[in-house]
């Protein structure tokens, strides 16, 4: 699948509602997560969707959270939906959490990645 942000092809990689997946995972584009994660994600774009579940660390540019995580979420913006849960840590340049999520976290500013 591939999308397109400002003109330039991004790759998107999908771990569907019926995986389950243990280790760390890496990608250089967008991941979009259905199904189940134990372990760390790095990407540009992460969105864990309703039916997704996450017991690890996020490091992303862009977070959004649908489903539920649990561990260290750090990213420049970081959007909790409704029905998003998070529990542990979350560090953002840009936060915005809708009415009905869940966020059980300590929260502050990311620093900077220099």
């Amino acid at each position: 699948m591939l999308g397109k942000t400002n003109g330039a092809e991004t790759e998107k990689s999908v771990i569907s509602s019926d995986m389950k997946i243990k280790g760390k995972i890496s990608a250089d584009g967008d991941l979009v997560l259905l199904g189940s994660v134990v372990g760390d994600i790095k990407c540009h774009n992460l969105s864990v969707e309703d039916s997704g579940t996450l017991k690890g660390n996020i490091d992303a540019d862009v977070v959004t959270v649908s489903g539920k995580c649990d561990g260290q979420v750090s990213g420049d913006v970081i959007s909790v939906k409704s029905t998003g849960k998070i529990t542990g840590e979350v560090f953002y340049e840009n936060i915005s959490i809708e009415e009905g999520a869940v966020v059980e976290a300590q929260i502050g500013k990311r620093k900077n990645k220099n």
